[in-house]
């Protein structure tokens, strides 16, 4: 896996924008969505970010060669994973509620 973080700043929560490369999905293992968690802390870190973030936030997402076909729990696995009330502390944010919009969730193919 392999993700890049960027964030916008903005009127109203800022936007994070995730390209995430062979994300899982919601069905796989807890200790693959947990190990997914410990790949996308230093992306947001190297964002200077002071983790869990506890502010509210928006989301633009692109998977790129994800393992599931299905928007869902490719989205899914990622709020797990972003949750601070779910595996292993810390999370990414206090709480996946902290998610106001997602403007974008996308899907990409390449060879």
């Amino acid at each position: 896996m392999k993700v890049i973080v960027q964030k916008v700043e903005q009127a109203g929560p800022p936007l994070f924008r995730l390209y995430i490369h062979n994300a899982p999905h919601r069905r796989m293992h807890r200790a693959t969505i947990q190990q997914y968690r410990e790949i996308l802390r230093p992306a947001f870190k190297r964002l200077g970010e002071a983790l869990p973030i506890d502010y509210p936030i928006e989301l633009s997402v692109v998977f790129v060669n994800p393992s599931s076909p299905d928007l869902g729990n490719l989205y899914l696995a990622l709020e797990q994973a972003l949750d601070g009330k779910t595996l292993k502390k810390p999370g990414i944010l206090v709480d996946d509620s902290l998610i106001q919009v997602v403007r974008y969730l996308s899907k990409m193919y390449v060879t």
